[in-house]
């Protein structure tokens, strides 16, 4: 059963790891970044973390990890596309 959680998991981070990449805010930035990115965002899903708490993770992680100024991306947006991905 384990396997089948893990095997779920690493899918679907693949899966949000390509959507955040569609967002082309990061040019140069390493596929291990965006990988880790959507690991910390997907945990937070699994946990039923709230919107809030997801928004500010990926503002902080696009900021502090990848350089950006809020000002270069609107993370209400992004973070509405993860929730509506993650509904499916």
């Amino acid at each position: 059963m384990e396997v089948d959680f893990l095997n779920e998991f690493y899918g679907k981070a693949a899966e949000l790891s390509k959507l955040i990449r569609s967002w082309n805010l990061i040019n140069a930035s390493s596929r291990i970044q965006f990988d880790r990115l959507s690991k910390k965002i997907l945990e937070m899903l699994y946990e039923g973390q709230s919107e809030m708490k997801i928004s500010q993770l990926i503002e902080s992680e696009l900021c502090v990890t990848f350089g950006l100024f809020k000002t270069e991306f609107d993370c209400d947006q992004l973070t509405k596309e993860v929730i509506a991905w993650w509904k499916g």
